[in-house]
């Protein structure tokens, strides 16, 4: 399989087998690292190599992993069948390969950021007028985001990674390669092939290239922030908002906990309550004035304490710097909080619910941790318009698997008021054993028979998002995992 790739593009060595089998950062991670692991890391730079790769493996009943950036927190990258695995990194294949702005859509490999593809149109003469929607955090690879169905900040008006993805060329466990629509935004020919691969995972095949819709950037562009009494307060604006029939580019939310972390690392304070962050867009300001009347009018009937608008760009992206900073103030805030303070650690989980329950939902998560005795170690932060919420719990190591515990706890109250156990961040390792609450075992036969049908040696990022084979205990590993007492961690400050 080296020769394939070449030399260069591959790599046996401790460190490169350590930084693909186990991202210190994730809130999951091997349960044995010495065996679960890559035997070697491959890198491609073309489809037709993946596609030999697979014959090889598929040949040769070689379990796969495959990556592009690395950033999933859901345990999605842990090589259960290492060492004898193989991870396959697309960190090479990292071109825009075509760009038709007159038909909205990108052509991009799997190992190209999004945060790329908006510098490159923010630089191109014919596309400077233009944006991707999906802005899942820092560092995220359109691969990446396509296996987690991923979503971020601006889902609320551009939509997730299925509504953003045109089609996929999909490199299936065989090596057999299959392009699942041609370029048009609609079509009734067939199964829906693109929308099956959003969100697998790298279960069913391998993603090589991927065609993406781009949206008109708005011209201008304002933020709002709107502080309340209480989480509930908050929500209710929201779900008034959205029965309005405004459109805001983005409506997030923070609780007041949130705030204070981000007030304690910034010089300009907000006022500590429950917060909403709004952008909005229009062709003209006055336009966009009239929506934000609009929405102050609607919060002043909902014990509105604060409210604060933008006026230019840098206005914007003073305000909007507390929601976009929101996780990172937290991490910091352990060095002061926790019991060891070189020992600080943050386990970040997501779900959805919806959009009336949310307040409900949210409520109940944080009298839980407090409960707990995390009153002060935790932040709560959401999507609010599309009821993602996200919490993420500081604690020192040997807290872990109580946190752990108390996620799943979060995770059980959402799916009591019919929602998700995962918004945005996907399945993985980790969220795997409440799918069969979410869905029904019956829904769960059909995924594992699709599964079976496109890759029937079970190649393919073996044992994530359910279980494969009878005799897997992943799950029981995960939870009598050593945690040691000083993990290396990127959160250890």
């Amino acid at each position: 399989m080296i020769a394939i790739v070449g030399q260069a593009n591959a790599d046996r060595d401790a460190a490169s087998i350590q930084a693909y089998g186990d991202q210190s950062f994730a809130c999951h991670r091997p349960a044995n690292p010495q065996l679960q692991r890559p035997g070697a890391v491959l890198k491609p730079t073309s489809t037709e190599q993946v596609s030999h790769l697979l014959r090889i493996a598929h040949e040769f009943s070689i379990p796969i992993v495959a990556s592009s950036g690395l950033t999933s927190i859901e345990g999605q990258n842990i090589h259960t069948r290492g060492p004898q695995s193989v991870s396959i990194s697309f960190e090479n294949m990292n071109k825009i390969l075509a760009f038709h702005p007159q038909d909205l859509d990108i052509v991009v490999q799997p190992g190209v950021g999004w945060e790329n593809i908006n510098a490159y149109l923010s630089e191109s003469q014919v596309g400077s007028h233009l944006m991707f929607g999906p802005d899942p955090g820092p560092g995220a690879n359109i691969g990446g985001m396509v296996g987690t169905s991923c979503s971020g900040t601006n889902a609320y008006r551009y939509g997730t990674m299925k509504e953003n993805v045109v089609n996929l060329t999909v490199v299936l466990a065989d090596g057999s390669v299959i392009k699942t629509k041609q370029r048009p935004r609609k079509s009734s020919a067939g199964y829906d092939m693109t929308h099956l691969f959003i969100g697998s995972e790298g279960t069913l095949g391998l993603v090589t290239e991927i065609t993406l819709k781009l949206h008109v950037r708005p011209k201008f562009e304002l933020v709002s922030v709107v502080s309340f009494p209480t989480i509930g307060d908050a929500a209710r604006v929201a779900s008034a908002v959205i029965a309005s029939g405004i459109q805001p580019n983005a409506m997030e939310v923070l609780d007041e906990r949130t705030i204070s972390f981000v007030n304690n690392l910034s010089e300009k304070k907000q006022i500590a309550k429950p917060t909403l962050f709004f952008k909005f867009g229009g062709p003209t300001k006055d336009i966009i004035k009239t929506q934000i009347d609009l929405v102050k009018a609607i919060a002043m009937d909902h014990h509105m304490i604060e409210f604060r608008e933008s006026k230019d760009d840098a206005e914007s992206l003073e305000l909007w710097e507390a929601r976009r900073s929101g996780f990172f103030s937290t991490l910091a805030y352990g060095k002061q909080v926790l019991a060891d303070t070189t020992d600080v650690n943050g386990y970040g989980t997501d779900m959805a619910v919806p959009v009336s329950k949310l307040a409900q939902v949210m409520e109940a998560g944080i009298a839980a941790l407090q409960e707990a005795g995390f009153a002060d170690k935790f932040s709560c932060m959401g999507h609010i318009g599309d009821g993602n919420y996200h919490f993420m719990i500081l604690y020192n190591s040997p807290e872990y698997h109580q946190v752990v515990e108390l996620a799943a706890k979060m995770v059980e109250q959402a799916l009591d008021l019919e929602g998700t156990c995962t918004g945005e961040h996907g399945v993985g390792m980790g969220k795997r054993k409440f799918l069969a609450k979410e869905l029904g075992q019956v829904t769960l036969d059909a995924e594992r028979r699709i599964k079976l049908a496109l890759d029937p040696k079970r190649i393919l990022n073996p044992d994530k998002i359910f279980k494969i084979d009878p005799l897997d205990d992943y799950d029981e590993q995960l939870e009598k995992r050593k945690i040691l007492a000083k993990p290396d961690c990127m959160y250890n400050h």
